[in-house]
């Protein structure tokens, strides 16, 4: 007897059942439940995100700190990566300043920031540097002792607090956060046609990685949420980053690896010399790519692994351009557990 044949529609609803399946072993680590009608979105997109075009991400070699030599480096990346035109657009620029150790790599060096900054105005973006520290209650002393404010200075760049910048009302996006109708996000986050999130490539004890999608927790205002924003770990670490993400206006990636940080971070890790910097305008293609580039899959990260579900990006689908991505990887001392 011939085996029965499988139509397409059978093909499709097992397909579904499947993606349904994984999801519910990821969704179940989630701190609060969630809606059918939530869940079968997420599932729905994630499965949309599989036959979508790839995901650009441009990674560059070799790199030192030398401005000059960055600014050069970040023109030919954005190009490569295909970002997105900021003539005229609000500009946010989010670096990583969680804090200052002297001898550590914890915050995005303040050379990337600067070329950045020159890259987006020669392309006729209105730029301000924004930061909402989660341990600082002033982010001022941080600005200062890492030589960011030197840098901004020189540029004539406005700095905001982010913690402490005017709070706006925004409904949050596709049920990341059950229970909350509003979240109080900054006016200079609301207001902006784009956010950069400049983070640094560095382990984290919590969420595995703290590359650009984790960065976002530093547009989250201390002055509503408390430090070390509380409300952010109440909700959970991973369903907040993928709910910020969703919520915030459009957000692109620009990673410094130049000198990343593996072991015990985001505060107390070991430098390790990585020479790379990651541009691409999806958030989630981008920390994929850090992550294999650090030696971890995004298997091993939940909140990517749970972002490729959900269809937060392009997680399956992602074209590397400049530098061999395998050239590039490394192999870094995971957090402790």
């Amino acid at each position: 007897m011939a085996a029965p044949r499988l139509t397409r529609r059978a093909f499709l609803r097992l397909m579904l059942l499947a993606g349904i399946g994984g999801g519910l072993a990821i969704a179940e680590r989630q701190t609060r439940p969630v809606g059918l009608r939530t869940f079968l979105q997420w599932t729905l997109r994630g499965w949309r995100r599989r036959v979508e075009p790839p995901a650009v991400v441009a990674l560059g070699a070799s790199l030192s700190y030398d401005e000059n030599l960055l600014r050069d480096a970040l023109a030919e990346l954005w190009a490569q990566a295909d970002m997105p035109d900021v003539s005229g657009r609000r500009v946010l620029v989010k670096p990583n300043l969680i804090e200052w150790i002297e001898g550590r790599p914890l915050v995005t060096a303040p050379e990337v920031v600067g070329a950045v900054v020159d890259l987006l105005r020669s392309r006729g973006a209105e730029v301000v540097i924004g930061e909402g520290p989660g341990f600082r209650r002033d982010a001022g002393p941080v600005v200062a002792q890492s030589g960011l404010g030197a840098v901004l200075a020189r540029r004539n760049v406005p700095f905001v607090d982010l913690n402490y910048d005017d709070p706006r009302p925004v409904p949050p996006r596709d049920g990341w956060f059950p229970g909350r109708s509003r979240l109080w996000l900054p006016r200079h986050v609301v207001e902006a046609d784009l956010i950069v999130s400049v983070a640094k490539l560095k382990t984290h004890h919590w969420a595995g990685v703290t590359l650009s999608l984790k960065n976002l927790f530093g547009v989250v205002p201390g002055i509503c949420y408390g430090w070390p924003k509380n409300m952010l770990h109440v909700n959970g670490i991973t369903p907040s980053i993928l709910g910020l993400k969703q919520t915030l206006p459009p957000v692109v990636s620009v990673i410094d690896g130049i000198i990343g940080m593996e072991g015990d971070g985001p505060l107390f890790g070991t430098p390790v010399p990585h020479g790379v910097l990651l541009v691409g305008r999806d958030p989630l293609a981008v920390d994929i790519t850090g992550a294999r580039l650090m030696g971890f899959e995004p298997e091993e990260i939940e909140h990517l692994s749970l972002g490729m579900w959900a269809g937060i990006g392009q997680g399956i689908r992602i074209e590397t351009r400049g530098a061999s991505m395998e050239a590039l990887r490394r192999r870094y001392q995971p957090p402790p557990k």
